[in-house]
């Protein structure tokens, strides 16, 4: 039961991974956060982890393709 769960544990962080690579270096992260359109190559890299985590979300917002909302305040 253990090796079960540790194997769909393994296959969704490759899933993530490999969605991690195209998100970050395909511009995912750019149609998401326009913030992300001046970043480096170390700061897609540092992208990939947390997108292993958080690719069933990311890819929600991709396919989406909507930007965060604009926050209306008196510091904007």
């Amino acid at each position: 039961m253990i090796a079960i769960g540790l194997s769909l544990l393994g296959f969704y962080l490759a899933l993530g991974f490999i969605f991690g690579l195209l998100f970050a270096f395909l511009g995912g992260a750019k149609r998401i956060d326009p913030g992300a359109v001046e970043g480096s190559w170390g700061f897609k890299v540092l992208l990939i982890p947390g997108c292993m985590i958080f690719w069933p979300y990311l890819l929600f917002r991709w396919i989406k393709s909507s930007a965060p909302p604009v926050e209306c305040s008196r510091h904007r």
